[in-house]
Parts: structure tokens; C-alpha cells; sequence
């Protein structure tokens, strides 16, 4: 389970070193590699069976599997999500090369402003590497609506 938050600062060779209790649960054996998943506001990291799990997860309700083949839109989700991962692996120090976002995609980290201080932050079965300002700034909304989404009454 990955948890807590860790504020970082991206080298200079775009680089992110991960905390070491999150690296425990993502090294599988001798594989180091993860895959990043730009979203709108940060970027997710997995294992690559935590990839898969989550665009399978995606397609299932009430525990079948409703993937369809035959969708435009189901074979469009799970594609262009698949083609925005990239496969990067965890260097002997720990780090992961953030830099490799703008080569799948010109401009990302700039887009999520990755470029100095960001924060990883555990998300039970993968992380997530937010600009700092911009987490702060959610953490901040979040803290003001906690007490309404704990408590229906």
C-alpha cells in the first residue's frame, strides 16, 4: 500500500527520486521498471500489472466485465490509454526519469508543471507526482470538504 506524501525536487536531468518505502513495493524482484500515466493534473505511476489492473478496472461493474469490443469508444479508451503510458525504470538511486514524459508527448511535465518542486504522493495501489503548488492547493480544497465527504448527515 502506498502512502503519505514526500516533497521532491526534479533534477536537472528531469529526474524524480522516489521515496524508499515506495520503491520497496514497486520493485518486483529484479524488475525495476514502472510506467507513468500523465492525467489532467499530475501524472500516476505503476507496476505494470497495477497499469493493467487499472485500464481493465476501468471496464468492470458489479464484477463482469463489460468491455465490448465492438465499442468505438471502449476500443478508444483502453488504446489511447495504454499509448499514453510510458515505461521507465527505477535507477539504482531511486530515481525515475520524469524527462521521458516529454518525449511520449511534447511539453507534458511543463503542461503538470514538473519541473522543480513536485510531490509524490501515495495512492493505495499506485503514486502520483503533483506540482507542489498545485498540491498544496488541492490538499488545502480537500481539508475544507473532508468533513462532508466522511459524513452523509
Amino acid at each position: 500500500m502506498l502512502a503519505g506524501s514526500y516533497p521532491m525536487t526534479v533534477d536537472a536531468k528531469a529526474r524524480v527520486t522516489l521515496p524508499a518505502v515506495f520503491r520497496k513495493q514497486l520493485v518486483e524482484g529484479d524488475k525495476k521498471t514502472i510506467y507513468l500515466l500523465p492525467m489532467k493534473e499530475c501524472v500516476n505511476g505503476f507496476t505494470p500489472a497495477g497499469l493493467e489492473k487499472f485500464i481493465d478496472g476501468l471496464f468492470i461493474e458489479n464484477g463482469v466485465d463489460r468491455f465490448d469490443s465492438r465499442s468505438r469508444k471502449d476500443v478508444q479508451l483502453k488504446s489511447r490509454l495504454w499509448a499514453s503510458a510510458v515505461e521507465v525504470d527505477i535507477d539504482s538511486a531511486g530515481r525515475v526519469a520524469l524527462g521521458k514524459l516529454d518525449v511520449a508527448k511534447a511539453g507534458t511535465r511543463e503542461r503538470l508543471g514538473l519541473t522543480a518542486d513536485v510531490t509524490v504522493a501515495g495512492a493505495g495501489d499506485h503514486f502520483e507526482v503533483w506540482n507542489t503548488e498545485r498540491w498544496n492547493a488541492t490538499q488545502e480544497s480537500f481539508e475544507d470538504e473532508l468533513d462532508a465527504l466522511l459524513y452523509h448527515d
